[in-house]
């Protein structure tokens, strides 16, 4: 645990390797590329075109094995470094997925960071990335800016050519970083997919990206067990009428636990 601590603090980011087995693999390769097919007619449909392609938004749906990867957080004990990165509880900010393909030219290969606003020594947001398929030198792996993190200004091109590391690893890895790092999508080199899912996290005083309690349903998020509500933001809803507001403690919408 002390290298983990040691990583994030100095490089930014870590990896925890061989975490899902074949089975939810296999699936996970499968939920993405409907995922990416169904988020590209929307795309189109909505003129969302330019550098897009082959990126998926938000895809965290009831009957999808995205579900059953969240749920395996608390058991990998990525939740408590995720409580810990955060400094307290935290909820999915957004779930996404990518494949970088040699013929993609999407946003994600501009050098960027996933949190905008600087917030000094205060970590706004924490990130996992998840391997889909191995993550070699010539198919296009995330890269990293070492120790970029504590800085406040975007690395000049040549900066970050020179000294940006290439997050290698095998299907099945999940990197944790720190949003505030600066990174980008490498160059895929090969004929074959580079995919990853990647989801973002932050306290539950933070306004989720997209309400994924209100996508999937009270009676889904009821069903789940108490540390995947905890992730899918359902101690930290808002209220929308007085009857939602005054609530016994335990049924509240936004619980005491919550900071």
């Amino acid at each position: 645990m002390k290298e983990i601590w040691t990583s994030l603090n100095e490089q930014g980011f870590v990896s925890l390797p061989s975490l899902i087995d074949a089975t939810l693999l296999s699936r996970l390769q499968d939920d993405l590329a409907t995922a990416i097919e169904r988020c590209r007619h929307v795309q189109l449909e909505n003129n969302i075109t330019q550098r897009t392609e082959q990126t998926a938004h938000h895809i965290l749906e009831r009957d999808n094995s995205f579900i059953d990867l969240l749920g395996h957080f608390s058991d990998w004990g990525i939740l408590d470094l995720l409580e810990h990165m955060l400094g307290g509880a935290a909820v999915l900010n957004s779930f996404g997925g990518l494949n970088n393909l040699s013929s993609t030219n999407a946003y994600v290969r501009n050098v960027h960071r996933d949190v905008r606003s600087w917030s000094g020594e205060s970590m706004q947001m924490a990130q996992a990335l998840v391997l889909l398929d191995d993550f070699v030198p010539n198919n296009g792996p995330t890269l990293f800016l070492p120790g970029s993190h504590r800085s406040p200004e975007k690395p000049d091109d040549a900066t970050f050519d020179a000294h940006a590391i290439k997050a290698l690893g095998g299907i099945g890895s999940i990197y944790l970083f720190d949003s505030r790092i600066w990174h980008a999508a490498g160059i895929n080199q090969t004929s074959g997919p580079r995919r990853c899912l990647t989801l973002t996290f932050t306290r539950s005083f933070f306004k989720q990206q997209f309400d994924y309690c209100r996508a999937l349903g009270q009676d889904f998020c009821e069903a789940q067990a108490p540390t995947l509500q905890q992730l899918l933001g359902w101690y930290a809803r808002t209220p929308s009428n007085l009857h939602e507001w005054y609530q016994p403690e335990d049924q509240r919408f936004y619980r005491k636990s919550q900071g």
